[in-house]
């Protein structure tokens, strides 16, 4: 592509004619300029004849004091107050704005808004002179038209730079994609500066790690091996040193305005002919690890664009190169680093929140050692009557009548429920008037002195009375009551009025209020540690203010396997009254066992695990 010609653009009188003259000029400098200014003068100088327009200027937005002209029409003059005007006002709005001129001049101010991608870059701004809607109409529409080539050129200059940031990333992902290739630290090193020598044409390039304050090389471009007490290999590691000290990237020679040291940089270009030196530091998790040293000769210096490229690609493959090196140290390294970041952390001057948590942890470890405390077993309980006495029917029947039902509490001769009697009565009368007949027949019998009759009806009188007996037996049978003052702990009748009865069907279960015994459902694992006469409490969970005093009386030797546990029954007694305790109630019962560390309380259950896992892993 051909240079761009450097056109003076014409102002003043007698400029058109001039202008005419220059217009191929003008269209090669709209078409092959560099910049965009250059390329907007040139646009300016050709629109404004075509509009046809006494002054113009393009503005550009996002400066502190607003609108900055970026070209004016004729050349090194100044923008108008109302092209500026006209101009924010059309970039306010986004669309063209037309303004007639005040203080009596003849004319308007046309701004039209320049948009790439749905956003204003710039604003194009001319004077007509002129009024008439035609005229002004026509010149927005030619406006609208050479705007095209503003935008185009915007487009292509934007393509440009981002062509230019496309190719570095592409380049900087081919370079880690080759890191990444290999599984091994050294042969990621060097993949690293052979593909490092490669794209950016250096002669030599080298990479190295910080260790012990110093820069060790790890590889070198071109050299499969190399040795460390190489003059090469030492200067190399000078000039990485060089850099990391100072934090910062060294080129030599340095270029005009930079000041940093560069003596080992200088003294490995005189090695090499006065070659050119960069060196590039790399930075993980604000530490410098290493740094990679690149030489090319003396007639090929570092451009600005390629040493942001070399920046890139060390910011990129730098953590990866780390980690791989950090992964393929041995293990007792890696655990020695792991104590001593630790350490750091403990014994560094920052951190002062860990290091009062550590010395808390550390008291109450050393607490834990040394307090004893009360060694007791915990279990789920339930409270059970000492004594629980069931009221059986003793005849089939009907019931008639149940004044209580489960969870009433009654006191003792309290009518519980009676069966339906008429029957019975009806047989006992039946009965009776049979005996009083049969007493009539044997009051004739005596009398008119009848042996035989008189043994006869005297068994029927017999059977009569036996019959009632019976009959009185069983009504006195059809009315239940409470034995004893006590709690009704099942037994519901309530919705079964008339309905059949069985015999020996349990109506009620009463328990009394003053006796009580607590059932422990005691894991396996703690079962050992319970004996007879131990003593504890156990809290109701809705009387959590109450704990009541029991004492263990009988251990059950049967397991019952229960939500994946084995659990024991254990029998405990209340030891004091409960009044406000009641059959069916649960909660939680401790049993004191005796007195022990509380390091060793709370890590009992960690050690038991633990010896039946050495138990059962072992031959």
């Amino acid at each position: 592509m051909s240079e761009p010609l450097a056109v003076e653009i014409p102002s003043g009188a007698g400029s058109a004619a001039r202008l005419s003259l220059l217009e191929p000029a003008l269209w090669q400098a709209l078409q092959y300029s560099q910049t965009l200014q250059a390329a907007v003068e040139a646009w300016l100088a050709l629109q404004a004849p075509m509009l046809p327009a006494t002054s113009g200027c393009v503005l550009v937005p996002g400066t502190s004091v607003g609108l900055a002209p970026l070209a004016v029409f004729p050349a090194q003059t100044e923008a108008e107050i109302g092209l500026r005007e006209t101009a924010e006002a059309a970039l306010r709005e986004n669309r063209p704005v037309v303004q007639a001129m005040e203080q009596g001049g003849f004319g308007a101010w046309i701004a039209m808004p320049l948009v790439i991608d749905g956003a204003p870059f710039a604003v194009a701004s001319f004077a007509i002179a002129s009024q008439d809607k035609d005229e002004l109409r026509a010149a927005i529409r030619q406006i609208q038209w050479g705007s095209a080539w503003i935008v185009a050129k915007q487009a292509e200059l934007v393509g440009r730079v981002e062509r230019k940031i496309l190719a570095r990333s592409r380049s900087v992902l081919d370079l880690l994609a080759g890191v990444l290739e290999q599984s091994r630290f050294a042969a990621a090193c060097t993949a690293a500066v052979t593909d490092l020598a490669l794209v950016f044409a250096c002669q030599r390039t080298a990479i190295g790690f910080m260790r012990g304050g110093s820069a060790r090389i790890a590889a070198i471009s071109h050299s499969a091996q190399f040795s460390r007490e190489m003059n090469l290999v030492r200067r190399l590691g000078a000039c990485m040193n060089e850099s990391v000290d100072q934090r910062s990237l060294v080129l030599f020679p340095a270029p005009e305005g930079e000041v940093y040291v560069t003596t080992a940089h200088a003294d490995l270009a005189r090695l090499q002919h006065s070659a050119r030196v960069l060196t590039v530091p790399m930075l993980v998790d604000d530490q410098f690890i290493g740094a990679i040293t690149l030489e090319r000769p003396a007639d090929q210096p570092f451009l600005p664009e390629t040493i942001e490229q070399i920046v890139a690609a060390a910011a990129a493959i730098g953590p990866v190169l780390n980690d791989k090196r950090l992964n393929d140290r041995w293990l007792p390294a890696k655990a020695w680093e792991a104590i001593y970041n630790a350490a750091r952390l403990v014994v560094g001057p920052d951190r002062t929140g860990l290091k009062l948590g550590i010395a808390g942890s550390l008291l109450a470890l050393l607490a834990f050692s040394v307090i004893p405390a009360d060694y007791r077993v915990t279990a789920d309980a339930r409270v059970e009557g000492l004594v629980r006495r069931s009221v059986v029917a003793s005849y089939d029947g009907y019931l008639k009548m149940a004044e209580h039902r489960a969870g009433d509490t009654v006191h003792k001769g309290d009518l519980l429920a009676a069966l339906e009697d008429r029957d019975l009565a009806l047989e006992r009368l039946r009965w009776v008037t049979e005996r009083q007949q049969r007493t009539y027949e044997y009051d004739k019998a005596l009398a008119t002195r009848q042996p035989a009759t008189i043994n006869v009806v005297k068994s029927q009188i017999d059977q009569a009375d036996a019959q009632i007996r019976l009959l009185d037996e069983q009504l006195s049978r059809s009315k239940f009551y409470a034995p004893f003052d006590g709690l009704i702990v099942s037994g519901d009748l309530s919705q079964s009025i008339g309905g059949a009865v069985s015999r020996g069907q349990v109506l009620f279960e009463i328990a009394p209020l003053d006796s009580y015994r607590v059932v422990l459902n005691v894991d396996e694992r703690f079962i050992a540690d319970l004996k007879e006469g131990q003593t504890g409490h156990m809290v109701a969970s809705s009387l959590p203010d109450q704990p009541q005093a029991l004492t263990i009386q009988t251990i059950t030797p049967v397991a019952e396997a229960k939500n994946g546990r084995n659990l024991f029954r254990v029998e405990g007694r209340i030891v004091a009254d409960g009044t406000r305790l009641r059959p069916g109630m649960e909660g939680i019962a401790k049993v004191d066992v005796d007195r022990r560390l509380l390091a060793g309380i709370w890590s009992r259950p960690i050690i038991d695990w633990a010896r039946l896992a050495f138990w059962h892993w072992w031959p």
